[in-house]
């Protein structure tokens, strides 16, 4: 674990407002941090970056959970301070990106026909198959988990391990960027004493304890985080997180990986009027 640094104003300013408890000093650190690390919107490298920034921007609802029910996610509803992602693990073009039902329907029909083109009794049963059964949706290659041959639509990557930074306004809110340097500062001040996942029942994710919970709570006076569901690391990024952005050929239609505390999916987006819009989401897997 990273030792504070003494030259380190930032760092002493944390530590100096636990110490003393104060949040006006912690509001301090995150006002400081706010100043230093700004959206790099503007020094986008290629067209796909430039438009993803966008992408998040649309897609990016931290306080609902893009369950189809809209139920809010209150937690971070009294927190001042948001904490965005500043990298994004890659960005990629697909053949095709599809949300519609309709559309769904003529992908996979005409998947099976290509696949069984010579045996009709068993065309029919795949086609009542995946009618029957609104979870079978199309996949892209290159996510984990995308290996079925019925659903996967082909992907090329354009760009990865991106520095990103994407522009965030959300009314009320301050937002800070978690860079490396920030990441091992907070890194260092929590420290890592934990429950081990599963030690107290089956179902029991890691947690902090001792002075790494007293911390955690102190820091969440400011911004909400997390103990990592594995144990041995911090979620930091007020959620949702994107992993991967994938486009279709036009660019007016983009699918975002993303992550939401212990669980995640996949959101989709349709440029509307010249806007990106979410269209449809949906969870996919959970921890």
């Amino acid at each position: 674990m990273t030792i504070l640094c003494q030259g380190n104003p930032q760092a002493q300013l944390l530590k100096k407002a636990y110490k003393s408890q104060s949040t006006k000093l912690l509001y301090s650190f995150f006002d400081n941090w706010s100043e230093e690390v700004k959206s790099n919107e503007g020094k986008a490298q290629n067209p796909y970056v430039a438009e993803a920034h966008k992408v998040f921007a649309a897609f990016y609802q931290p306080m609902q959970t893009f369950a189809k029910s809209e139920k809010r996610y209150t937690t971070y509803d009294d927190k001042p301070y948001f904490i965005i992602q500043s990298s994004l693990w890659k960005i990629s073009e697909a053949e095709e990106i599809l949300y519609k039902p309709e559309e769904i329907d003529s992908f996979l029909v005409a998947r099976i026909l290509k696949y069984k083109p010579n045996d009709t009794i068993e065309q029919k049963k795949w086609i009542q198959y995946c009618r029957e059964d609104s979870r079978i949706r199309p996949e892209y290659e290159g996510v984990f988990g995308s290996q079925y041959w019925l659903t996967t639509i082909p992907t090329t990557t354009v760009d990865s391990s991106i520095t990103f930074r994407p522009p965030v306004h959300i009314e009320g809110k301050k937002v800070v960027y978690l860079t490396k340097r920030y990441e091992r500062m907070l890194n260092s001040f929590l420290g890592d004493n934990h429950v081990d996942l599963g030690e107290e029942n089956i179902m029991q994710p890691a947690y902090s304890k001792g002075e790494s919970r007293s911390k955690h709570s102190f820091i969440n006076r400011a911004a909400h985080i997390y103990y990592g569901h594995w144990g041995g690391y911090w979620q930091y990024e007020t959620y949702p997180q994107a992993d991967q952005i994938i486009f279709n050929p036009e660019m007016n239609r983009a699918v975002v990986m993303f992550r939401f505390v212990y669980e995640g999916g996949e959101v989709v987006l349709e440029k509307q009027n010249g806007e990106w819009v979410v269209v449809d989401s949906r969870f996919t897997w959970i921890e």
